[in-house]
């Protein structure tokens, strides 16, 4: 049986085609793209570790396929996707900071497939990310 084809996968995959071909800055745009599918995702679910990991991984996923697909270095946007996974996690209402370190980590994961580069660029947003959240969490 044929394993069926996540949505968040299709429509950041879709968004990430569209985008490029309407001759727009994806380095920008795919942010917003990864940032509400993943926050939509999230809304209509029940939100726990392994929900926020699998749509982190699939929001990537669909980001990377995407821009191989219209034919834009997949490096280049892995870092703009992450912030967007992140942004999104936080959005849906994940307040909990392991929640979104969780989703955080989960990108990093899957930005593995668009090669070292990329996982050195995610690398960094995750880490300043994780940086901030141990800041607020110190200062409760």
């Amino acid at each position: 049986m044929e394993e069926k084809e996540s949505e968040v996968i299709r429509t950041v995959r879709e968004a990430v085609v569209k985008a490029v071909e309407k001759g727009e800055d994806i380095k920008e745009k795919i942010c917003e793209i990864t940032r509400d599918a993943v926050k939509e995702a999230l809304e209509k679910a029940e939100v726990t570790r392994e929900k926020v990991e699998s749509v982190a991984k699939e929001a990537m996923k669909g980001a990377i396929e995407g821009a191989r697909k219209a034919e834009v270095e997949a490096v280049e946007i892995t870092k703009e996707a992450t912030k967007g996974i992140i942004e999104g996690t936080k959005q849906a209402g994940v307040k909990a900071a392991d929640l979104v370190e969780y989703a955080a980590e989960a990108a990093l994961e899957s930005a593995k497939e668009a090669g070292d580069k990329a996982v050195e660029l995610v690398k960094g947003v995750v880490k300043g990310f994780l940086g901030a959240v141990k800041e607020v969490l110190e200062k409760k």
